[in-house]
């Protein structure tokens, strides 16, 4: 079974980046010939997407010879003959993406001894700019970026900064160290405001909304809750989840903070499933039983901002 990644924040649209996982699994052997694809109406429900999207995706592929529709059996790979094996047009493709890529970078003005470092260092992480980073934002949410970042962006130095500390002569130190100080667009004024100070660039933290998309397809089958550490936050967690709940479903759904006693102890007895703020997962881990569902905020930070450093590192 071929697991898909369909991403609504790249520019591909669904309709390509189907296709193009499809091929990339027929090309890695992942199909085999003769093999039967999922339905069209399965495929479309299993990701979601609209029915005509997979269609034209089917129909696409069998012009292209890849794959040949049966009516009333089916989709299957295509067989090929021995001398046009998909290993063959695998290599081909290859060939043709390096050709491409190449006179793309050489339209850039970037030699091709130049292109070929840069294209190790994107690939491997090596030789890459140290960057040193602070991220000014809430205790919590200042600590999540932080975290994530040293997760997802290779070689990197983050210091979490809360907003309150920035009046605290001890922090200016973390600050006039670091080459970039990012927050959230909460706090863009703010924070834009120390880093003029300090005569750093600021970077906008754009969040993802994958977190949201899954909170919200679970909630809609199940009481959920979100469990926070701090205040501050509760007031943009409402702000985006209860705008945008309550009109897709009738379920039960909290979000509190993890002192709020008493709605704790109910959430714990009541939730089917908790998300729960990485500052909290020990305390509520502790606090619920084995058999209740637990899960803690991942990938919060857009690919688009961690774009934007990767290209910092690479470029300069």
């Amino acid at each position: 079974m071929i697991k898909f990644n369909l991403d609504k924040e790249v520019s591909l649209s669904f309709y390509e980046q189907i296709k193009g996982q499809l091929l990339s699994a027929i090309y890695c052997g992942k199909i085999k010939e003769s093999d039967r694809l999922p339905s069209i109406r399965e495929l479309a429900e299993d990701l979601g997407v609209n029915y005509k999207t997979i269609r034209s995706v089917y129909l696409r592929l069998a012009a292209e010879n890849y794959i040949r529709i049966v009516k009333g059996s089916g989709a299957f790979l295509q067989k090929r003959s021995s001398e046009d094996t998909y290993e063959h047009m695998r290599r081909k493709a290859i060939f043709r993406l390096l050709g491409e890529v190449s006179e793309r970078a050489g339209s850039l003005a970037i030699a091709p001894e130049k292109f070929a470092v840069l294209l190790e260092s994107y690939c491997t992480g090596t030789n890459l700019r140290k960057l040193c980073l602070a991220v000014v934002d809430h205790e919590e949410e200042a600590f999540i970026f932080s975290r994530e970042l040293k997760m997802r962006v290779r070689g990197v130095e983050v210091s979490s900064v809360s907003l309150d500390q920035l009046q605290d002569d001890g922090v200016d130190r973390t600050l006039s160290q670091s080459d970039y100080l990012l927050t959230t667009s909460y706090h863009l004024k703010e924070v834009g405001e120390v880093a003029d100070r300090f005569q750093k660039q600021l970077v906008e933290i754009k969040p993802s909304h994958q977190i949201y998309t899954e909170i919200l397809a679970a909630a809609r089958h199940q009481k959920v809750a979100i469990v926070i550490r701090d205040k501050q936050t509760l007031h943009a967690s409402m702000e985006i989840f209860m705008n945008i709940y309550y009109p897709s479903t009738e379920k039960q759904f909290w979000i509190a903070p993890i002192d709020s006693e008493e709605l704790i102890t109910k959430i714990i007895a009541e939730a089917d499933l908790i998300f729960v703020s990485p500052m909290c997962w020990d305390e509520m881990r502790k606090r619920t039983p084995a058999e209740k569902s637990l899960k803690t905020y991942e990938n919060f930070i857009s690919d688009d901002t961690i774009d934007q450093l990767r290209e910092l590192q690479l470029l300069g």
